[in-house]
């Protein structure tokens, strides 16, 4: 959380930005291209702790008995500095006593996320984080979407077939039995894309997806539309990023081959039938 506001930059400008996607998709090549920008700083994962927060959050916003005991049946709680015992009994409901109200609520889960992600004495204005875990029914964008209301979400995706190729490669789903590790890998790539399909529908013009292969691709434009959606300019860092030979996402297999060749022609034919409804969606 900022000190004290910028003059020259009003802090209105200054927004948080998500960044999700299913894992080897490029989420961190993506969260290097956008650190490479001035006053941007995108924290990387943090296992995926806010799903838990989300429920905390909307158990305050939904839940009939919390809206009712605490935010209508108890408004003279609502002055902390209040002294209670001056009170009569028949004033104050005791065993539902709290502070807070509605606007509490939001600005206390607002700046607890923030404390985690902007932290005072942080001088980029634009922080966020990146992360592979959010997407499905678990709301932690939906929140992040209410608490934030001038935060842009950045999708990134990837050919699904790759990404499970290469999720599988590296061993993901193993406590899943062999035999059906690709179809929990499709289930949950189909799940975590779908949740942010709907999302983006939504939501459509805070969020924007971007496409791995594009993103690869210099001639593709997709950096400079991206960084331009953003407000951003671009420069040679950009490129020299997406140039660099290090990173997971471009090593093969010992024989040189792409990791979605350890697919039966059957396989995907059923990884395909998995992922239709979000990989058309997406274009693939």
């Amino acid at each position: 959380m900022a000190d004290t506001p910028d003059i020259e930059n009003p802090l209105a400008d200054a927004f948080p930005i998500f960044l999700m996607g299913s894992g080897r998709s490029g989420t961190t090549l993506l969260q290097k291209i956008l650190n490479s920008a001035d006053d941007v700083m995108i924290w990387g994962e943090h296992g995926g702790f806010l799903k838990k927060i989300a429920r905390a959050y909307f158990h305050h916003t939904e839940n009939p008995k919390v809206n009712r005991k605490i935010f209508q049946q108890n408004p003279v709680a609502k002055d902390p500095s209040l002294d209670f015992n001056q009170l009569m009994l028949t004033d104050i409901g005791y065993c539902w006593m709290n502070w807070y109200g509605r606007q509490e609520v939001t600005a206390n889960f607002a700046g607890l996320i923030e404390s985690f992600f902007h932290p005072p004495g942080m001088e980029k204005r634009h922080w966020g984080f990146k992360e592979i875990r959010y997407g499905g029914d678990d709301r932690a964008i939906e929140m992040l979407a209410e608490l934030f209301p001038n935060a842009r979400f950045v999708f990134i995706v990837r050919n699904p077939v790759d990404a499970i190729a290469s999720q599988a490669a590296l061993g993901w789903g193993s406590r899943t039995a062999l035999r059906g590790r690709w179809k929990h890998l499709a289930e949950a790539w189909a799940a975590q894309n779908r949740g942010l399909l709907e999302f983006q529908r939504a939501n459509e013009d805070r969020t924007r997806f971007v496409r791995f292969e594009s993103l690869i691709s210099k001639d593709s434009g997709a950096i400079e539309d991206l960084f331009e959606w953003l407000g951003f300019e671009t420069s040679d860092r950009q490129g020299e990023l997406v140039d660099l030979k290090e990173g997971i996402w471009r090593k093969q297999r010992s024989d040189g081959k792409p990791h979605r060749t350890m697919f039966s022609e059957r396989k995907l034919r059923r990884i395909a039938r998995i992922v239709r409804g979000p990989s058309r969606a997406l274009g693939y």
